[in-house]
Protein backbone atom coordinates (compact mmCIF):
# COMPACT_ATOMS: atom_id res chain seq x y z
CA UNK A 1 0.00 0.00 0.00
CA UNK A 2 1.40 3.60 -0.73
CA UNK A 3 0.31 5.21 2.40
CA UNK A 4 2.24 2.22 4.76
CA UNK A 5 5.20 2.93 2.17
CA UNK A 6 5.26 7.04 2.39
CA UNK A 7 4.73 6.63 6.31
CA UNK A 8 8.05 4.10 6.71
CA UNK A 9 9.92 6.28 4.50
CA UNK A 10 9.09 9.38 6.66
CA UNK A 11 9.83 7.61 9.48
CA UNK A 12 12.86 6.74 8.28
CA UNK A 13 13.99 10.52 7.48
CA UNK A 14 13.26 11.32 11.13
CA UNK A 15 9.87 13.50 10.21
CA UNK A 16 7.80 10.90 12.51
CA UNK A 17 8.27 8.91 15.56
CA UNK A 18 6.65 4.98 14.79
CA UNK A 19 4.43 3.82 15.53
CA UNK A 20 1.99 5.94 13.86
CA UNK A 21 -2.14 6.16 13.42
CA UNK A 22 -3.92 7.24 10.41
CA UNK A 23 -7.43 8.17 9.17
CA UNK A 24 -8.64 8.94 6.08
CA UNK A 25 -10.05 12.05 5.14
CA UNK A 26 -12.50 12.26 2.54
CA UNK A 27 -13.65 15.67 2.29
CA UNK A 28 -11.45 16.57 -1.20
CA UNK A 29 -11.92 15.66 -4.20
CA UNK A 30 -8.53 15.58 -5.72
CA UNK A 31 -5.63 14.29 -3.37
CA UNK A 32 -5.33 11.50 -1.38
CA UNK A 33 -5.44 12.62 1.90
CA UNK A 34 -4.80 11.20 5.58
CA UNK A 35 -4.71 12.27 9.24
CA UNK A 36 -1.44 10.85 11.04
CA UNK A 37 -0.31 10.72 14.59
CA UNK A 38 2.64 9.31 15.69
CA UNK A 39 4.19 7.72 18.75
CA UNK A 40 4.97 11.41 20.07
CA UNK A 41 0.97 12.28 19.93
CA UNK A 42 2.01 14.97 17.42
CA UNK A 43 -0.87 15.57 14.51
CA UNK A 44 0.20 15.96 10.47
CA UNK A 45 -1.51 15.29 7.55
CA UNK A 46 -0.07 12.76 4.78
CA UNK A 47 -1.24 13.82 1.05
CA UNK A 48 -0.64 11.73 -2.38
CA UNK A 49 -0.49 14.29 -4.44
CA UNK A 50 -2.68 13.78 -7.34
CA UNK A 51 -1.27 13.44 -10.97
CA UNK A 52 -2.85 16.09 -12.52
CA UNK A 53 -0.49 18.47 -10.14
CA UNK A 54 3.16 19.30 -11.23
CA UNK A 55 5.19 18.27 -8.41
CA UNK A 56 6.48 22.32 -7.90
CA UNK A 57 3.58 23.39 -6.56
CA UNK A 58 4.49 21.44 -3.27
CA UNK A 59 7.47 23.92 -3.29
CA UNK A 60 5.17 26.86 -4.17
CA UNK A 61 3.52 26.06 -0.68
CA UNK A 62 6.77 26.34 1.12
CA UNK A 63 7.20 29.40 -0.17
CA UNK A 64 3.59 30.98 0.79
CA UNK A 65 2.96 29.19 4.07
CA UNK A 66 6.52 30.47 5.15
CA UNK A 67 5.78 34.28 3.59
CA UNK A 68 1.87 34.01 5.16
CA UNK A 69 3.59 32.79 8.92
CA UNK A 70 6.17 35.57 8.68
CA UNK A 71 2.58 37.90 8.39
CA UNK A 72 0.67 36.01 11.51
CA UNK A 73 -1.73 34.68 8.43
CA UNK A 74 -2.77 31.25 10.14
CA UNK A 75 -2.09 28.30 7.98
CA UNK A 76 0.04 24.87 8.09
CA UNK A 77 3.60 24.44 7.62
CA UNK A 78 5.08 21.77 4.93
CA UNK A 79 7.47 19.14 7.18
CA UNK A 80 10.85 19.06 5.05
CA UNK A 81 12.43 16.04 4.17
CA UNK A 82 15.88 15.85 3.83
CA UNK A 83 15.04 19.69 2.41
CA UNK A 84 12.66 18.33 -0.06
CA UNK A 85 9.42 19.55 0.11
CA UNK A 86 8.20 15.73 -0.66
CA UNK A 87 8.85 12.53 -1.36
CA UNK A 88 8.88 10.94 -4.78
CA UNK A 89 7.82 6.90 -4.71
CA UNK A 90 7.81 6.13 -8.25
CA UNK A 91 4.19 4.22 -8.89
CA UNK A 92 3.77 4.71 -5.02
CA UNK A 93 3.21 8.48 -6.01
CA UNK A 94 4.65 11.90 -4.71
CA UNK A 95 3.75 12.00 -0.92
CA UNK A 96 3.78 15.07 1.10
CA UNK A 97 3.55 15.56 5.08
CA UNK A 98 2.27 18.78 6.59
CA UNK A 99 1.48 19.51 9.96
CA UNK A 100 -2.09 19.65 11.17
CA UNK A 101 -4.00 22.63 12.67
CA UNK A 102 -6.43 21.03 15.00
CA UNK A 103 -10.08 22.96 14.67
CA UNK A 104 -13.43 22.73 13.24
CA UNK A 105 -14.37 22.37 9.27
CA UNK A 106 -17.81 23.02 7.94
CA UNK A 107 -18.99 22.35 4.36
CA UNK A 108 -20.94 24.99 4.43
CA UNK A 109 -21.19 28.00 6.49
CA UNK A 110 -23.34 27.98 9.60
CA UNK A 111 -24.52 31.23 9.65
CA UNK A 112 -23.51 34.66 8.43
CA UNK A 113 -20.87 35.39 11.49
CA UNK A 114 -18.82 32.93 9.74
CA UNK A 115 -18.84 34.22 6.64
CA UNK A 116 -18.04 37.50 7.81
CA UNK A 117 -15.24 35.90 9.71
CA UNK A 118 -14.14 33.65 6.76
CA UNK A 119 -14.33 36.72 4.37
CA UNK A 120 -11.57 38.37 6.71
CA UNK A 121 -9.48 35.55 7.09
CA UNK A 122 -9.42 35.38 3.03
CA UNK A 123 -9.61 39.24 3.11
CA UNK A 124 -6.12 38.92 5.69
CA UNK A 125 -4.52 36.42 3.42
CA UNK A 126 -4.92 38.26 -0.17
CA UNK A 127 -3.44 41.38 1.91
CA UNK A 128 -0.27 39.41 2.96
CA UNK A 129 -0.16 38.19 -0.46
CA UNK A 130 0.03 41.42 -1.80
CA UNK A 131 3.44 41.42 -0.81
CA UNK A 132 4.74 38.24 -2.09
CA UNK A 133 7.13 38.57 -4.90
CA UNK A 134 9.09 35.33 -5.22
CA UNK A 135 8.02 33.18 -8.47
CA UNK A 136 5.65 30.57 -8.62
CA UNK A 137 5.70 27.46 -10.51
CA UNK A 138 3.00 26.11 -13.09
CA UNK A 139 -0.08 23.43 -11.82
CA UNK A 140 0.69 21.97 -14.05
CA UNK A 141 -3.21 21.99 -15.94
CA UNK A 142 -5.23 24.76 -16.93
CA UNK A 143 -6.47 26.66 -13.86
CA UNK A 144 -9.18 29.51 -13.86
CA UNK A 145 -8.51 29.70 -17.73
CA UNK A 146 -12.39 29.98 -18.70
CA UNK A 147 -11.97 30.17 -22.46
CA UNK A 148 -9.72 27.07 -22.14
CA UNK A 149 -12.10 25.30 -20.43
CA UNK A 150 -15.17 26.13 -22.51
CA UNK A 151 -12.83 25.01 -25.65
CA UNK A 152 -12.58 22.14 -23.72
CA UNK A 153 -16.23 21.37 -23.35
CA UNK A 154 -16.78 22.20 -27.23
CA UNK A 155 -14.24 19.65 -28.12
CA UNK A 156 -15.38 17.03 -25.67
CA UNK A 157 -18.95 17.83 -27.89
CA UNK A 158 -16.88 17.47 -30.91
CA UNK A 159 -14.85 14.13 -29.93
CA UNK A 160 -17.48 11.83 -27.80
CA UNK A 161 -20.80 11.92 -29.75
CA UNK A 162 -21.18 8.51 -29.38
CA UNK A 163 -20.98 8.43 -25.57
CA UNK A 164 -24.47 7.34 -23.87
CA UNK A 165 -25.12 10.73 -22.14
CA UNK A 166 -24.40 12.83 -25.04
CA UNK A 167 -28.12 13.43 -25.76
CA UNK A 168 -29.09 14.59 -22.28
CA UNK A 169 -25.72 16.59 -22.17
CA UNK A 170 -25.91 18.69 -25.06
CA UNK A 171 -28.40 21.15 -25.21
CA UNK A 172 -26.76 22.18 -21.52
CA UNK A 173 -23.78 22.20 -22.96
CA UNK A 174 -24.51 24.41 -26.22
CA UNK A 175 -26.55 26.90 -23.24
CA UNK A 176 -22.69 27.26 -21.90
CA UNK A 177 -21.17 27.36 -24.81
CA UNK A 178 -23.40 30.16 -25.57
CA UNK A 179 -22.91 31.86 -22.38
CA UNK A 180 -19.37 31.78 -21.98
CA UNK A 181 -19.43 33.98 -25.07
CA UNK A 182 -20.87 36.63 -23.14
CA UNK A 183 -18.24 36.49 -19.78
CA UNK A 184 -16.30 39.03 -18.83
CA UNK A 185 -12.54 38.88 -19.72
CA UNK A 186 -11.07 40.72 -17.02
CA UNK A 187 -8.90 42.20 -19.80
CA UNK A 188 -6.53 45.13 -17.69
CA UNK A 189 -7.10 43.60 -14.54
CA UNK A 190 -3.74 42.67 -12.68
CA UNK A 191 -2.87 39.32 -11.58
CA UNK A 192 -2.57 38.79 -7.85
CA UNK A 193 -1.04 36.31 -5.71
CA UNK A 194 -4.71 34.15 -4.55
CA UNK A 195 -5.34 31.14 -2.43
CA UNK A 196 -7.08 29.34 -6.02
CA UNK A 197 -9.82 27.60 -4.14
CA UNK A 198 -11.72 29.34 -0.93
CA UNK A 199 -14.11 26.27 -0.74
CA UNK A 200 -15.34 27.18 3.00
CA UNK A 201 -14.24 23.24 4.11
CA UNK A 202 -10.67 25.01 3.50
CA UNK A 203 -11.01 27.46 7.10
CA UNK A 204 -10.67 25.99 10.41
CA UNK A 205 -12.59 27.35 12.96
CA UNK A 206 -11.89 27.46 16.64
CA UNK A 207 -14.06 29.89 19.28
CA UNK A 208 -12.58 33.14 19.99
CA UNK A 209 -12.42 34.70 23.53
CA UNK A 210 -15.95 35.40 23.54
CA UNK A 211 -17.36 32.47 22.01
CA UNK A 212 -17.65 33.42 18.55
CA UNK A 213 -16.05 32.10 15.25
CA UNK A 214 -12.43 32.49 14.81
CA UNK A 215 -10.54 31.09 11.66
CA UNK A 216 -7.22 29.69 13.35
CA UNK A 217 -5.68 28.06 9.69
CA UNK A 218 -6.42 28.28 5.81
CA UNK A 219 -5.74 25.07 3.71
CA UNK A 220 -5.52 23.42 0.96
CA UNK A 221 -2.88 25.93 -0.79
CA UNK A 222 -2.36 23.64 -4.22
CA UNK A 223 -3.92 26.36 -6.70
CA UNK A 224 -2.11 29.46 -5.03
CA UNK A 225 -1.36 30.89 -8.22
CA UNK A 226 -1.23 34.62 -9.81
CA UNK A 227 -4.53 35.20 -11.11
CA UNK A 228 -6.94 38.32 -11.24
CA UNK A 229 -8.64 38.35 -7.61
CA UNK A 230 -11.67 38.31 -8.68
CA UNK A 231 -11.37 34.41 -8.98
CA UNK A 232 -11.17 34.16 -5.30
CA UNK A 233 -13.69 36.46 -4.50
CA UNK A 234 -16.11 34.64 -7.01
CA UNK A 235 -15.35 30.93 -5.90
CA UNK A 236 -15.80 32.53 -2.37
CA UNK A 237 -19.38 33.51 -2.96
CA UNK A 238 -19.54 29.79 -5.08
CA UNK A 239 -18.92 28.01 -1.98
CA UNK A 240 -20.32 30.02 0.95
CA UNK A 241 -22.89 31.26 -0.53
CA UNK A 242 -25.01 28.60 -2.29
CA UNK A 243 -27.01 27.31 0.33
CA UNK A 244 -28.65 23.93 -1.48
CA UNK A 245 -24.40 23.19 -1.64
CA UNK A 246 -22.35 21.95 -5.35
CA UNK A 247 -24.14 18.20 -4.73
CA UNK A 248 -27.55 19.84 -5.44
CA UNK A 249 -29.29 20.38 -8.89
CA UNK A 250 -31.12 23.68 -7.91
CA UNK A 251 -28.90 26.15 -6.44
CA UNK A 252 -30.48 28.36 -3.57
CA UNK A 253 -28.03 32.22 -3.95
CA UNK A 254 -28.40 33.95 -0.74
CA UNK A 255 -27.98 37.37 -1.26
CA UNK A 256 -27.28 38.08 1.99
CA UNK A 257 -24.12 35.29 2.46
CA UNK A 258 -22.98 37.37 -0.77
CA UNK A 259 -23.03 40.80 0.98
CA UNK A 260 -21.33 39.04 4.18
CA UNK A 261 -19.07 37.49 1.96
CA UNK A 262 -17.79 40.92 0.72
CA UNK A 263 -18.12 42.89 3.59
CA UNK A 264 -15.35 40.41 5.27
CA UNK A 265 -13.26 40.12 2.21
CA UNK A 266 -13.14 43.99 1.17
CA UNK A 267 -11.67 44.28 4.62
CA UNK A 268 -7.98 43.38 3.20
CA UNK A 269 -8.24 46.99 1.68
CA UNK A 270 -9.10 49.22 4.57
CA UNK A 271 -6.75 51.29 6.39
CA UNK A 272 -3.97 53.91 5.44
CA UNK A 273 -1.71 51.08 4.33
CA UNK A 274 -4.29 48.90 2.31
CA UNK A 275 -3.56 48.01 -1.23
CA UNK A 276 -4.99 50.56 -3.50
CA UNK A 277 -7.47 48.64 -6.37
CA UNK A 278 -8.28 50.43 -9.58
CA UNK A 279 -11.57 50.84 -11.20
CA UNK A 280 -11.35 48.13 -13.41
CA UNK A 281 -10.16 45.60 -10.63
CA UNK A 282 -13.07 46.94 -8.50
CA UNK A 283 -15.56 46.08 -10.82
CA UNK A 284 -14.44 42.69 -11.70
CA UNK A 285 -15.03 41.61 -7.95
CA UNK A 286 -18.85 41.27 -8.46
CA UNK A 287 -18.47 39.43 -11.97
CA UNK A 288 -16.39 36.72 -10.33
CA UNK A 289 -19.60 34.44 -9.29
CA UNK A 290 -20.67 34.35 -12.55
CA UNK A 291 -17.30 34.07 -14.08
CA UNK A 292 -16.27 31.09 -11.76
CA UNK A 293 -19.89 29.36 -12.13
CA UNK A 294 -19.95 28.93 -15.32
CA UNK A 295 -16.55 27.88 -15.76
CA UNK A 296 -17.17 24.96 -13.03
CA UNK A 297 -20.22 23.96 -14.94
CA UNK A 298 -18.15 23.90 -18.04
CA UNK A 299 -15.78 21.33 -16.53
CA UNK A 300 -18.45 19.49 -14.88
CA UNK A 301 -19.94 19.03 -17.97
CA UNK A 302 -17.05 18.17 -20.48
CA UNK A 303 -16.23 15.21 -17.51
CA UNK A 304 -20.14 13.72 -18.54
CA UNK A 305 -18.29 12.59 -21.24
CA UNK A 306 -14.47 12.05 -20.78
CA UNK A 307 -15.27 10.73 -16.97
CA UNK A 308 -11.97 10.76 -16.36
CA UNK A 309 -11.05 14.01 -13.93
CA UNK A 310 -13.81 14.50 -10.98
CA UNK A 311 -14.26 12.42 -8.17
CA UNK A 312 -17.57 11.38 -7.30
CA UNK A 313 -20.23 9.96 -5.34
CA UNK A 314 -20.68 5.94 -5.47
CA UNK A 315 -23.25 6.18 -3.12
CA UNK A 316 -25.52 8.38 -4.89
CA UNK A 317 -24.62 7.75 -8.62
CA UNK A 318 -23.71 4.91 -10.64
CA UNK A 319 -21.16 6.00 -12.44
CA UNK A 320 -19.04 9.82 -12.80
CA UNK A 321 -20.93 11.04 -15.84
CA UNK A 322 -24.48 11.16 -13.85
CA UNK A 323 -22.79 12.93 -11.37
CA UNK A 324 -20.65 15.07 -13.10
CA UNK A 325 -24.53 15.84 -15.21
CA UNK A 326 -25.99 16.46 -12.06
CA UNK A 327 -23.37 18.95 -10.50
CA UNK A 328 -23.43 20.70 -14.17
CA UNK A 329 -26.75 21.65 -14.06
CA UNK A 330 -26.32 22.73 -10.14
CA UNK A 331 -23.20 25.33 -11.39
CA UNK A 332 -25.79 26.72 -14.34
CA UNK A 333 -28.53 27.07 -11.92
CA UNK A 334 -25.97 29.13 -9.70
CA UNK A 335 -25.01 30.83 -12.84
CA UNK A 336 -28.51 31.85 -13.81
CA UNK A 337 -29.36 33.24 -10.27
CA UNK A 338 -25.38 34.80 -9.99
CA UNK A 339 -26.61 37.28 -13.37
CA UNK A 340 -30.49 37.69 -12.26
CA UNK A 341 -28.76 39.01 -8.91
CA UNK A 342 -26.10 41.05 -10.60
CA UNK A 343 -27.26 44.71 -9.79
CA UNK A 344 -28.17 43.49 -5.89
CA UNK A 345 -24.54 41.91 -5.77
CA UNK A 346 -22.58 45.17 -6.97
CA UNK A 347 -24.30 47.30 -4.56
CA UNK A 348 -23.02 44.79 -1.71
CA UNK A 349 -19.05 45.18 -2.41
CA UNK A 350 -18.26 48.26 -0.37
CA UNK A 351 -15.73 48.75 -1.89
Amino acid sequence: MSLARALRVFEEKGALAGPVETNPIATGLINETHFVCDARGEGFIAQRLNPVFDPAVNDNIVRVTRHLAARDVPTYRVVLIEGDSAIDLGDDGIWRLVTQIPGDSFNRPPDREHVVVAGRAFGDLHRALFAFSESLHPLGFPFHETQTHLMDLAAALRECADHDFYAELKPLAEEVLEAGRELPRFEGVPARVVHGDPKFNNLLFEPDAEGGPKVCGIIDLDTVSRMPLAYDWGDAMRSWCNRAGENAAEAELDLDFVAATAEGLASAFEGEDAPELGEAERRSLSQGLEVISLELCSRFAADVLRESYWGWDDTRFERAAEHNLFRARGQLSLYHQAVESRAERERAIPL
